[in-house]
């Protein structure tokens, strides 16, 4: 192996101790790899004008941020300068070109927001107008890391960006439309840095290799084959700047004379690979979102994936259990989803990671395979918009408690009809009148066995059996026909019946079938009338079938 010699000049001493990423990093478009859809679509175009936006980069670690920034301004300059000479060969003296002292359109100035505060922001900005003013150059500012200045900070950024006394190119692995002010986002483009693939990475690995071989490494290919260059690319888990270190380590560590199984095993007892997760950024909430996605979708083995993702980052257990909880209760149509779920979240709180993760587990592939319904769900959704976008109607008088006297004599609960002590149901207007047609359950539940038929209470599958209660009446109260009125409707006291401890209302239970039954008799009405007339009540009923009178012939 040839070493290299060390070099009297400062900046190649600068350069020797840089690491191997930085010191091969890529220096043109043709160069770069990944972000195709960026580099060869209007970045380009607008290098080729020697035009620079303003511009938000926002990727993950490795995806070339700072890389495309130097790029672009090395770009920008160099096309100017060939469109300065295209110019000076078309004009008949050398006196007509713009740029005859050899200044470059554009100066390059890169800042941390780590490091940076606003008072070396304003320096900058100061110098740049002063700059631009004296010789008409252009100042690119990159700042890495913008997400670390506050709201309040990046107020100090707009006004030379929207006058275009600089050019802004901001670096960010968080998303900016929640760390970012919106004023600022609307004075600049953002360009979304995508992670890089497998291919990509070895595609980085390779040229990495063969420049690395360029400055000295003369048996490189020897001890990093192409096997290697793709295991590599996989550990680097899209990340280029982790690629390149993993290549560099091996360049110190490994030998020419192993295998590469060899090589492997060694670099994996060197590396603790470590997911590229933030329990505070995009990919947090990007994974739950998966993970609930995946629920939702009855795909147990995805979701199981996503769970370990979180679970293997040491993302907190008790976040992932709420969410789970908000998934039973969302998506599922069970109560034991819910209970699952509740019961998962207070195992987390008493276990803790890593053992949490069997309770996770069976929560989730129980959340999985549950029966899912969001009715409820859409229900609630669309109850929210009505009050929010109503009018507050006053709630209807005779729905409303009447504990007092008086709220009595003004009429609150007057007409009210107590429905258990009815024995069929019966109609009566729970919505103010303003929203009587108003329906936020949709589809009808699986209860109900015919279209427009609402849930019905469990007297409906009771068939009438009335002998317990007959037992009871003594202990129980009969139902509250004053004067002979049962409740407001068409007729409402002509057909009324006590039967045991409670009441029948023909003209109720015709009302009750018209508005809620789409005018389908009851499905316990022929039993109810076997009864009445079993109680020697002659009643006449006018929705009595073929079927009803041979019901009463045999009873």
């Amino acid at each position: 192996m040839t070493t290299t010699q060390p070099s009297s000049s400062s900046k190649d001493r600068m350069e020797n101790v840089a690491p191997l990423a930085e010191r091969l990093r890529p220096r043109t478009l043709e160069d770069f790899v990944g972000q195709k859809s960026i580099v060869e679509g209007p970045l380009r175009s607008m290098l080729r004008q020697a035009k620079i936006p303003s511009m938000i980069l926002w990727g993950p670690p490795g995806s070339g941020k700072t890389t495309l920034a130097r790029i672009v301004t090395r770009s920008a300059n160099e096309a100017a300068a060939a469109a300065a000479a295209a110019a000076a060969a078309a004009a008949s003296t050398s006196s007509t070109t713009s740029n005859s002292g050899g200044t470059l359109p554009f100066r390059f100035v890169e800042i941390s927001g780590t490091t940076a505060t606003t008072a070396d922001c304003k320096k900058i900005f100061d110098e740049s107008i002063n700059r631009l003013q004296l010789t008409g150059q252009r100042t690119v500012v990159f700042i890495d890391e913008v997400q670390r200045f506050s709201r309040a900070q990046q107020d100090v950024f707009l006004p030379v960006v929207e006058k275009g006394h600089c050019i802004l190119i901001a670096a960010t692995t968080e998303n900016p439309s929640f760390r970012l002010q919106s004023a600022l986002l609307s004075r600049m483009r953002v360009f979304v840095l995508s992670k890089l693939s497998q291919q990509e990475c070895f595609e980085v690995l390779h040229r990495a290799r063969r420049r690395a071989k360029e400055t000295g490494y003369d048996d490189l290919e020897l001890r990093v084959d192409d096997d290697l260059l793709r295991w590599m690319a996989n550990v680097a888990d899209g990340d280029a700047r982790t690629s390149i270190s993993v290549l560099e380590l091996a360049i110190d560590y490994l030998e020419a004379g192993a295998s590469t199984e060899d090589k492997i095993a060694k670099l994996k007892a060197a590396l603790q690979r470590n997911l590229l997760y933030d329990r505070t950024g995009d990919g947090h909430y990007d994974t739950i979102s998966a993970l609930h996605k995946s629920i939702r979708g009855s795909n147990a083995d995805a979701a199981l994936y996503w769970l370990a993702r979180m679970v293997e980052a040491g993302d907190d257990p008790l976040f992932i259990a709420r969410r789970l909880i908000v998934a039973a209760s969302e998506d599922c149509n069970t109560l034991e989803a819910l209970q699952m779920a509740t019961a998962t979240y207070h195992a987390c709180q008493v276990v803790g990671l890593p053992e949490c993760g069997e309770n996770l587990a069976q929560c989730v592939v129980f959340l999985a395979e549950s029966p899912k319904s969001t009715r409820a769900y859409r229900g609630w959704k669309k109850a929210q918009a009505l009050v929010h976008g109503s009018y507050n109607y006053p709630v209807p008088i005779h729905i409303r408690n009447a504990p007092t006297r008086l709220m009595k004599d003004l009429g609150y609960a007057k007409e009210y009809r107590y429905e258990p002590s009815w024995v069929h149901p019966v109609h009566q207007d729970f919505f103010p009148p303003e929203l009587e047609s108003s329906r936020l359950l949709s589809p009808p539940p699986p209860e109900a066995e015919e279209p427009g038929q609402r849930p019905q209470l469990q007297r409906d599958d009771e068939h009438l059996d009335m002998e317990e209660e007959e037992k009871e009446q003594s202990q129980r109260q009969a139902p509250p026909l004053m004067n002979g009125q049962a409740g407001i409707g068409p007729g409402s006291c002509q057909r009324i019946f006590q039967i045991g401890a409670r009441a029948a209302d023909l003209d109720l239970l015709d009302e009750w079938e018209h508005e809620h039954n789409d005018g389908r008799p009851w499905k316990g009405r022929r039993a109810l009338m076997v009864r009445i007339r079993k109680e020697g009540k002659p009643v006449e009923d006018r929705t009595t079938t073929d079927d009803d009178r041979m019901g009463d012939k045999q009873a």
